[in-house]
């Protein structure tokens, strides 16, 4: 088995020979969206800076000349169609010259008996690449009319291309085909069909592909300033991954997004590349910042008490424990990193913090715990504003930053109307129906703590309905069963006062709270009503909503 892998430009993988894309291979599938995003990769490339694009798999021996294409078929065809546009615009602006030099080269080559021949052929039922595309302008024949949806991308393609490309300069020009002609592949080169489909099939089966995170990875290793005797950075790279456990792609967006910017799962890699590889950002200090990022994003979604020890520090483990276990939103990640490592770095107060935490835990508590509504551009407004607050320049210009987060925040909140209609679907529990038990809990909780001015912690709890889920009838007047499993119903109960309690009646149940109990808010409920039916419970309720949309806030 004879398989070698070099990593080459563009332009040397064309002037190596003839590719064949075998009549097997899916048709041509790119559209406008992949295109854009490809020139929008070569936008932030200088003309003669090289830019990664990936690994491209053929068979064929790499001193050979007659390869076929196994995996790259898409790149290589949509960067053959870049150049074909190239060339044909300086045809047509008369810059003969230029054009040659591109077909003579990267379209079209000469065999040892100065036949030409055309380098990437498609052994594809339809001669659209060729008749449509490669040929040069005198002789293309467009009476050639698309059929497969293979055909119809490709001349559509090179439409998009050419609208883009035909008002641009000579040197415009030149300085787009210089950027595709330096973009840098990994070529693998197989010496026969089952050795070339293996190796495609190792780097792309399920589970097996080369993710972002392998990109990226494989750049920290190869760049990391080597010492002797000292296992780095294989030591840090596996705590970053202990502490992010499976999410290594999420939590990279989530560090990426709080410092760069806000980007899709797919664009990692070329972001990286980019900001980090070309600009020759020290790589060790980019790795610390890394690890340093990846132990809060384990603190932010593996909430645990003991990480939080420090005076108040127990309300920054309630509302990180409600924003991830409770609301389990994801959108906030950027802005909750962004804000523990300033406040890890003391460039922001305690005080600042929680006050920042708060306002994202009741926007979400509303927004999406409650009203279920989208969290759609979310993800770009607490980008921005982790940004912002890293570029802060002392902790004054950060504390304002977190002003103007918490008043925009403040600002998205749904309308009350909207909370209260949906307030019932969401606040409800009974032994029977306990998806929503946590929800409830937690706004139980949440009022206990304000009634405890912050100075409870959270303990083995109950939620005990006031009116029973099975009354006896000769104690507890028939009741709607919305009613009874409704938050207005429901309090905390102290662990073990439940089987005391029993079935009892209202005022035997009270009774025994009064006296047994230690939670506030439970005691006040049944010291203000000396009966319970429907009429207290929809009282309550009502009381609840006004409670739960503001006042557990302030």
């Amino acid at each position: 088995m004879e398989v070698e892998a070099f990593s080459l430009k563009i332009s040397n993988v064309l002037s190596k020979g003839k590719f064949i894309i075998p009549d097997y291979q899916r048709e041509y599938d790119w559209d406008e969206s992949e295109i854009d995003e490809l020139l929008e990769d070569l936008e932030d490339v200088k003309p003669d800076e090289s830019y990664f694009i990936g690994h491209m798999v053929f068979e064929g021996k790499f001193t050979g000349n007659v390869f076929k294409v196994i995996d790259g078929q898409q790149r290589i065809t949509t960067l053959t169609i870049m150049l074909c546009v190239i060339r044909d615009l300086f045809y047509t602006k008369g810059l003969n010259n230029l054009g040659d030099g591109i077909n003579d080269k990267y379209i079209f080559g000469k065999d040892v008996d100065n036949n030409p021949f055309v380098i990437l052929e498609n052994k594809m039922p339809y001669p659209v690449l060729q008749s449509y595309v490669q040929s040069v302008p005198d002789k293309k024949d467009l009476t050639i009319k698309p059929t497969k949806s293979g055909e119809k991308k490709i001349i559509k393609a090179y439409e998009h291309f050419n609208s883009l490309f035909k008002n641009k300069s000579e040197q415009e020009l030149k300085d787009i085909r210089d950027k595709i002609l330096n973009l840098e592949v990994i070529f693998v080169a197989a010496s026969d069909n089952v050795d070339a489909h293996s190796i495609f099939m190792t780097l792309n089966a399920t589970g097996k592909d080369l993710t972002p995170i392998d990109l990226i990875k494989n750049q920290i290793f190869s760049l990391y300033p080597k010492q002797p005797h000292i296992d780095e950075p294989n030591d840090t790279w596996k705590k970053i991954i202990e502490n992010v456990d499976e999410n290594a792609i999420k939590f990279f967006n989530n560090f990426w997004s709080s410092r760069y910017k806000k980007i899709s799962d797919s664009r990692l890699f070329k972001e990286f590349y980019k900001n980090i590889i070309k600009k020759k950002v020290p790589i060790k200090n980019f790795l610390s910042e890394l690890l340093a990022d990846s132990e809060i994003y384990r603190k932010i979604n593996n909430p645990i008490e003991n990480d939080w020890s420090l005076q108040n520090e127990y309300k920054i483990y309630l509302s990180l424990n409600a924003i991830t276990n409770v609301f389990g939103i994801e959108v906030s990640n950027s802005m909750l990193i962004s804000l523990i490592r300033e406040y890890i770095k003391k460039d922001i107060s305690q005080a600042f913090l929680i006050k920042a935490l708060n306002i994202i835990e009741k926007f979400h508590f509303i927004n999406n715990a409650i009203c279920s509504n989208r969290s759609s551009g979310l993800d770009q407004f607490y980008s921005k504003a982790s940004r912002e607050l890293l570029n802060g320049q002392n902790k004054q210009s950060k504390h304002l930053v977190i002003d103007s987060f918490i008043q925009s925040l403040e600002e998205k909140i749904p309308s009350k109307d909207q909370f209260e209609v949906n307030f019932d679907s969401k606040l409800y529990f009974s032994s029977k129906s306990t998806k929503q038990r946590k929800l409830v809990y937690y706004v139980l909780n949440k009022i206990e703590f304000k009634k405890q001015n912050g100075n409870m912690k959270l303990h083995n709890m109950s939620i005990e309905h006031i009116y029973p889920e099975s009354p006896k009838a000769n104690v507890w007047k028939p009741l709607d069963e919305k009613y009874i499993i409704n938050i207005g119903n429901l309090v905390l109960l102290d662990a073990g006062l439940n089987s005391k309690i029993g079935n009892a009646d209202y005022k035997k149940k009270k009774k025994i709270i009064l006296k047994k109990s230690n939670i506030i808010s439970t005691k006040e409920v049944l010291e203000n009503n000396g009966d319970w039916s429907e009429i207290q419970i929809k009282k309550r309720r009502d009381e609840l909503v006004n409670l739960c949309f503001k006042d557990i806030w302030e």
